[in-house]
Parts: structure tokens; sequence; C-alpha cells
């Protein structure tokens, strides 16, 4: 109990991370018999149609994990950038095991999309269209930036591990320009979340709000 009182922040995001894996694993049906087409399936899935009036559509649970997973893995990535703006912005700092939770979370999802990519189109797919192909180069950024997300990696490289991971933000614009590319998903909120994190990290920006936060404070504690 102590150990999960002391790292409850950690353990949320492991849950977090975990609960919409639930619901796409159990799209999975395991067939190892000698009849079987395939020993992995996903089955088929009814969707709504996009639009009003559209007719319902029925599609492989494979497409339905590909987009799943594509969105929770933009969605961490954003979260993992966020950190730092809202620690400038509201003083809130998080611990360095909470930052690399969430980045194996997101590289996990990145994984899995491109798996479940692969059962759906197939992989020689990724390469005929060029939103594809953004997907994958930022799918082997966040996996360059999850095999160097340890205390081993940041003694080694020292001050050139934080310019590496400064890389998410590339991968960021990558996945956005995927999703916009491919028009598989709403883009614009995650695109003005980062650019908005990316303008408070600036070093004019950033100094200014640290003065007005220490002003607020000092000012709090005289009144």
């Amino acid at each position: 109990m102590n150990w999960i009182k002391n790292n409850w922040n950690w353990v949320l995001v492991v849950i977090v991370g975990i609960i919409p894996l639930i619901n796409i694993f159990s799209m999975i049906h395991l067939d190892f018999s000698s009849s079987a087409d395939s020993w992995i399936s996903m089955g088929t899935v009814s969707i709504p149609g996009h639009r009003a009036g559209e007719a319902t559509r029925i599609v492989s649970g494979a497409h339905v994990a590909v987009k799943e997973t594509g969105e929770w893995a933009i969605r961490w990535l954003v979260v993992i950038l966020s950190l730092t703006p809202v620690a400038i912005l509201a003083g809130i700092k998080s611990r360095l095991f909470v930052r690399q939770a969430a980045g194996i979370t997101t590289f996990v999802y990145a994984a899995l999309h491109f798996v479940f990519f692969c059962i759906d189109r197939g992989w020689i797919e990724t390469f005929k269209e060029f939103g594809y192909v953004m997907g994958l180069i930022a799918a082997l950024i966040m996996t360059i930036l999850a095999i160097t997300s340890n205390r081993k990696s940041m003694r080694f490289m020292r001050k050139k591990w934080k310019k590496m991971h400064r890389a998410a933000y590339l991968a960021a614009l990558l996945a956005v320009t995927h999703v916009v590319l491919l028009e598989h998903g709403a883009w614009l909120p995650y695109l003005i979340i980062l650019v908005l994190g990316f303008v408070v990290r600036t070093s004019f920006v950033k100094s200014l709000l640290l003065k007005l936060r220490t002003r607020n404070v000092v000012a709090l504690a005289q009144s």
C-alpha cells in the first residue's frame, strides 16, 4: 500500500493506458487449428456512418483497432508534450518515471497502430501513400525515444539526451500531418495544443510566464 501511495500517479498512467486496450484486444480471435486460414483474426464490426443519413458500415475489427490505437497514440504524445508547458504555467512538475510511463504508453499505442494496420492492409501499403510514410517516420522516432527513455541513457548521453528527446515535437507534427493527409480523424485540437505548448516553451515566453507566476505568488503571500 505504501508503494501505491508513493507512486499513485505512475499507477494512474498505467491504468488509463490499459483501459482502452481491453476493448481493442477483445476483438482479437486466435485459431491455431490446421483448418484456419490464419491463426489471428479480428472479425467484423458495425460502425455508424460519418454523416447524417449515411448507412451503417461493416468493417474489419483490425480497421477499428487501427483507428483507436492511432488516436490514443496521438493523445498520449500530446499529453507528454504538455507536461512541461503545464509546469511552466502552473508550477506543477511531473516526476521522471511518470513521463517515462507516458512515453512507453505512447510507444505501445504507436506500435500497435502499425501492427493492426499490417493485419488490416498489409505492411507494403505503408509505402504507397505519403500520409502513411509520415505516420511510419513518427512511429520510428517514438521507438527511438522509448528505447532511450531510461536513466542509463540519460547518464550516457547527458545534455544530448534532452536535445534528442525534443524530437517528440517532430513526431507529433508528423503524426498530425499523417491524420490530416489521410482524413482519418480530428486533428485541429491536437495541433492547437502542440503549437501553444511550443510557444510556452520558448525562452522569451517561458521567462515572462515565470516572472508573472513569481509575482502572483509574492502578492498572495503579502495579502
